[in-house]
């Protein structure tokens, strides 16, 4: 597997090619990383792993690292053989695709969404049409039926050739949490207030700006029972500085609690009542292909309140895991006060959406996405 993104990078495709590597191991394949050192010593960590690391030197891509990654994989599947070689993400497509000759493997790229966007400037298209990307024997997995079906409209690609296979979820979201009483003392957090909670990057496609004005525009006794948690790494500097300027703003309870560690995270999925993560389409073209951290706070047993965007109805199933609404300060503010003034039906949204999380495990993910064996394996 070749990744430009892995730990310790934080992001969506890392997760994806650390999960599936360790699925993959579990079923009883003898995996090999390749990923960027970040310029720091991995060692220990990578040590750890059930699977070889391989680190290059590298942070996250930018196309000027095209060349050096088209010599990393011919020379890592000239030297070793290996069944499969996989592009688990787009800055890896060329350099996979120019090194197919080199061995006699399968070859499988990855689509995550917003990379099929990304390749449609016109160099882009040309190097791809050059090198033949998505030909001859390449198999395409896409991470949700929506990403295929966005890949289908830009590339001339035989249905057949791609398989849409789900993400999956760790087994560490299912893990117990601590005490919710404790959580929420520890945070001056009151027993009886409904507690949001959103998990992304401050990036303006993710939607904050939608859940702060759906939240300001609620009846005050309403607003009066709502601490909202925002939890991530600050992103567009314009977007944190709106975002930051509706905070300031709001009179209700809401805090910005930056990044914070998986194991805090998970402690705050078990304190909280609902997810609430508002996508919007933006005009960079930049996509939620499939929305995993929406699953990741399912496995924890949180309702979600998301939007019609992207590949997000196939991770938050509607009116079964969650409440699935236009991108509109009215719809997502109506889906709010549903969830509050509805326990049993927050309650009902909230055993689905455990039984969904717990149904897409990554070593399914594993199996189909390199034909192994699942045996008896969840």
């Amino acid at each position: 597997m070749l990744t430009s993104e892995f730990a310790p990078a934080k992001g969506g495709i890392g997760t994806y090619a650390r999960e599936l590597a360790l699925a993959a191991a579990a079923l009883g394949a003898n995996i090999t990383v390749f990923a960027p050192d970040y310029a720091q010593d991995t060692a220990s960590n990578d040590r750890s792993l059930a699977f070889r690391m391989r680190r290059f030197r590298g942070g996250l891509h930018s196309m000027r690292d095209l060349p050096a990654k088209v010599y990393l994989a011919r020379k890592a599947v000239g030297i070793e053989h290996y069944d499969i070689v996989h592009a688990a993400d787009w800055p890896f497509f060329i350099p996979v695709a120019l090194s197919r000759r080199r061995a006699e493997s399968r070859v499988i790229m990855t689509l995550h969404g917003t990379e099929i966007y990304e390749t449609q400037t016109f160099l882009k298209r040309l190097a791809i049409n050059a090198c033949d990307v998505f030909g001859g024997p390449t198999e395409i997995v896409a991470n949700s039926q929506f990403t295929r079906d966005l890949f289908r409209r830009f590339f001339q690609v035989a249905p057949e050739r791609i398989n849409a296979v789900p993400l999956g979820v760790s087994s560490y979201w299912f893990e117990r949490t601590a005490e919710r009483s404790a959580v929420r003392k520890r945070h001056d957090i009151a027993m009886d207030n409904i507690v949001l909670v959103t998990v992304a990057r401050l990036t303006r496609r993710k939607g904050h700006i939608v859940t702060a004005a759906a939240l300001a525009s609620l009846p005050a006794p309403l607003r009066r029972r709502i601490t909202w948690l925002i939890i991530g790494p600050d992103g567009e500097e314009d977007y944190v500085t709106e975002l930051e300027r509706a905070i300031d703003d709001a009179d209700y309870d809401v805090r910005k609690l930056g990044p914070v560690p998986d194991n805090a995270i998970r402690d705050l999925y078990g304190a909280a009542d609902i997810f609430c993560m508002t996508g919007l389409d933006v005009a960079s073209g930049r996509v939620e292909g499939f929305g995993l951290v929406y699953l990741e706070a399912a496995a924890a047993g949180l309702p979600s309140i998301a939007t019609r965007v992207g590949g997000v109805a196939e991770a938050v199933i509607a009116d079964r895991t969650g409440l699935l609404v236009e991108p509109s300060t009215a719809a997502v503010a109506n889906a709010i006060a549903q969830l509050i003034e509805h326990p049993d039906l927050r309650a009902r949204f909230a055993d689905a959406a455990l039984a969904h999380a717990r149904e897409l495990s990554w070593i399914r993910c594993a199996a189909r996405t390199y034909a192994l064996p699942q045996g008896a394996l969840p």
